[in-house]
């Protein structure tokens, strides 16, 4: 069920965000990071999450950490390409050394990867400056984000949002609004 959240979580980011920068459209580099913000599906399954949003799509990109328990917490960041990845997705914090996520999925607007963070890598979190994602796509792209961490001690740490209902209309109305935002958005070029 967990995993089922961190998906929806995952995949409702990246349509409210497009994806990452591509370099042949200037737009796809004009990025606004928007903070991190806590989202409760339900009572115990809730996400924090941080996205980067370019000016046509696909571009910009989501970086979300999904507790699993007090120990262990799953950490996904997605970025936006019309082409697969060459290799990893990589996230390095501050200084220290870079951790691949080898395992990626592409989709329509981007790639993204799911990594298993402990209880240090977490805290390491709180304590940081950034969080960086870097890839590179099969274009030689580089797709690069440095998402800054400050509020995300106070953000992981707090209430979250109250869970929607489940039932009705509404329940899928705000993952229906970000689809449309981004068919919104003009396409970047190649």
């Amino acid at each position: 069920m967990r995993y089922a959240a961190l998906l929806v979580g995952s995949f409702a980011a990246q349509l409210a965000l497009g994806g990452i920068a591509v370099a042949a459209d200037a737009r796809a580099t004009e990025l606004t990071y928007e903070p991190w913000a806590k989202t409760c599906l339900t009572e115990a399954s809730c996400f924090v999450a941080a996205a980067a949003r370019g000016k046509c799509a696909p571009s910009g990109g989501t970086i979300s950490i999904s507790p699993q328990s007090a120990t262990r917490a799953l950490l996904t960041a997605n970025v936006g390409t019309r082409t697969m990845l060459e290799g990893t997705i990589s996230l390095r914090i501050d200084q220290d050394e870079p951790m691949q996520i080898a395992r990626t999925h592409c989709y329509t607007l981007g790639c993204g990867g799911t990594l298993e963070a402990n209880a240090e890598l977490i805290e390491r979190l709180k304590h940081a400056q950034t969080i960086a994602v870097e890839a590179k796509n099969l274009t030689g792209q580089k797709i690069s984000l440095s998402f800054p961490l400050s509020h995300f001690s106070q953000t992981y740490d707090g209430p979250g949002s109250a869970p929607k209902a489940t039932s009705g209309k509404g329940a899928n109305e705000p993952q229906r609004e970000h689809t449309e935002a981004v068919k919104q958005l003009p396409q970047c070029e190649d």
